[in-house]
């Protein structure tokens, strides 16, 4: 029988072939490994699902602005021991169109365009549209004193407290349409075109 030798670069690559099956076991057994249970996936009492425990679901501890949006509300554990879910209902919907007159970038809350309008039916409404290089990608461009319309939903931030803020869904101007959110009121953008 003839003996197998292997030359330095098949040593090299089989080298190479056990360390990388190493490390896909050592990533599949990790948890094992490490001692720490994984997170668990329900809701326990006083939790929200997916977030640890000791994080406020809409500002984490360190302060660093991370913001999480929950995406359903929890009442008080019940004599049970099951924790009840609140049912959100969805934002109205309106229509709106007028004249801007006034345009600002909002970087400190939500890094959007925001236009204030002058809609002859409900008085001064300020819009939400996109962040601007958002609006630019879709050859949408804003300015003092065009006319707007559009359909979007409305938020009341404040429990119907102040002035409200309507999320555009779609606007057009200069009678270009531009699709901004779908219709579950969620942003186009999201995805990251830049």
């Amino acid at each position: 029988m003839k003996k197998i030798s292997l030359e330095p670069g098949e040593w090299v690559v089989a080298g190479g072939l056990l360390l990388l099956l190493a490390g896909i076991l050592v990533a599949l057994f990790a948890d094992a490994l490490s001692g720490n249970p994984p997170a668990p996936d329900v809701a326990l009492a006083g939790q929200t699902v997916g977030v640890p425990p000791g994080v406020d679901p809409i500002l984490d501890n360190a302060g660093d602005g991370l913001r999480m949006i929950p995406v359903a509300a929890t009442r008080p554990v019940d004599p049970g021991g099951t924790t009840a879910l609140v049912q959100l209902t969805q934002a109205p919907r309106l229509t709106f169109g007028g004249k801007i007159h006034q345009i600002s970038e909002q970087p400190q809350t939500d890094g959007q365009l925001h236009v204030w309008l002058q809609d002859p039916k409900q008085g001064e409404l300020r819009v939400s549209v996109g962040p601007g290089w958002f609006l630019k990608y879709l050859g949408c461009s804003l300015r003092h004193d065009a006319q707007m319309d559009g359909a979007g939903f409305r938020y009341d931030g404040q429990g119907g407290q102040g002035p409200a803020l309507v999320y555009a869904r779609r606007i057009r101007i200069d009678g270009k349409d531009c699709q901004l959110r779908n219709d579950e009121g969620f942003a186009l953008w999201s995805n990251k075109l830049q």
